[in-house]
């Protein structure tokens, strides 16, 4: 580790910066990101998992079993729910499980480029970059451990629309660090909240709790380093640079919002796919769900000036955030 990276009494060196916000000055303490990362990298040789040996794959799914806590799934509250047999319901909150799955796949994928072409404008033999390396095998074995999941439950993964995949596909050739690592806390913190509502639950299907309890021991560590290199980046840019990115990214977390449950999800039980995802959208407890689970993003964002400006009132409009 650099020389001036510790104190000398081996404590490490930690600073803080300023970023200019419509409020008021917004404070932020800094660590070296050498720092941050062999701390990363001790925690990943402890608690790291594979997830062919450590999940049950073989263990049996009773059809009158949730896949996610019911509160979750995202009709439930409405008239719609109020007319599933219990047993259609199981089927919904299965479908949806794997939907969100398919979802972390693909932004999953995404992350994983982005990485690399991160990794690829530091000093390779840095524990920075080792922990880059680290998170993207984390993310292989998470995206095929999701595979293996929605395989395991009969059903097929799939792409988001045409628009958002085609689109995506720039994130292969454009290398830009601050829509990258918030992109990165939006679908991680999301996923991370549903999760932590799933693994500790003894009422849902056993094979399921073991894959999010994976992911979110493993993804804490994912969240820390982006949050950790977010804070770094607005600390150093120009607050119109930061509220610009922090506006195209509320614009894109409203609209993968509405994607992330595949209609597929609800003819699989029967409903009109249009009128379903209508119903969602309105549904008053789909919308406090959305803002829940959102709640540590967006209260991180907060703190780092990327609700600044406009962004703050797309999220609110989009219901992912409480006024």
């Amino acid at each position: 580790m650099p020389s001036d990276v510790l104190l000398s009494d081996g404590r490490p060196r930690t600073w803080a910066a300023r970023i200019r916000c419509k409020d008021g000055d917004h404070a932020l303490e800094l660590t070296h990101r050498e720092v941050v990362a062999e701390r990363l990298l001790r925690t990943s040789r402890k608690h790291s998992f594979d997830p062919d040996v450590d999940v049950d794959w073989d263990a049996p799914q009773d059809p009158d079993v949730f896949y996610m806590p019911p509160e979750l799934v995202s009709l439930y509250e409405t008239p719609l729910w109020d007319g599933l047999t219990h047993r259609q319901r199981v089927e919904l909150s299965k479908q949806e499980m794997c939907s969100i799955a398919s979802f972390g796949i693909w932004s999953e994928m995404l992350l994983m480029q982005s990485l690399v072409m991160h990794a690829y404008r530091h000093r390779y033999d840095s524990d920075h970059v080792a922990y880059a390396l680290t998170e993207i095998a984390d993310e292989c074995r998470h995206s095929k451990m999701f595979g293996r999941m929605v395989r395991t439950c009969g059903l097929r993964t799939h792409r988001p629309r045409a628009p958002e995949f085609h689109f995506a596909k720039l994130f292969g050739a454009v290398y830009d660090p601050m829509p990258m690592w918030a992109g990165t806390l939006v679908v991680e913190e999301f996923t991370d909240a549903f999760q932590r509502l799933t693994f500790p639950d003894e009422d849902l299907q056993p094979m399921i709790r073991q894959v999010t309890r994976i992911h979110v021991i493993e993804e804490a560590r994912h969240i820390k380093y982006a949050r950790e290199e977010l804070k770094r980046l607005v600390a150093e840019l120009p607050a119109v640079r930061r509220r610009m990115a922090a506006y195209g990214l509320a614009q894109a977390t409203r609209l993968t919002s509405t994607q992330v449950i595949h209609p597929s999800c609800y003819e699989a039980v029967g409903l009109d796919p249009k009128l379903a995802r209508r119903v969602a959208a309105r549904s008053p407890h789909r919308r406090a769900t959305l803002a829940w689970a959102f709640r540590k993003c967006t209260a991180f964002f907060d703190e780092v000036g990327f609700l600044d400006g406009r962004a703050r009132g797309v999220w609110i409009r989009a219901g992912l955030l409480e006024p």
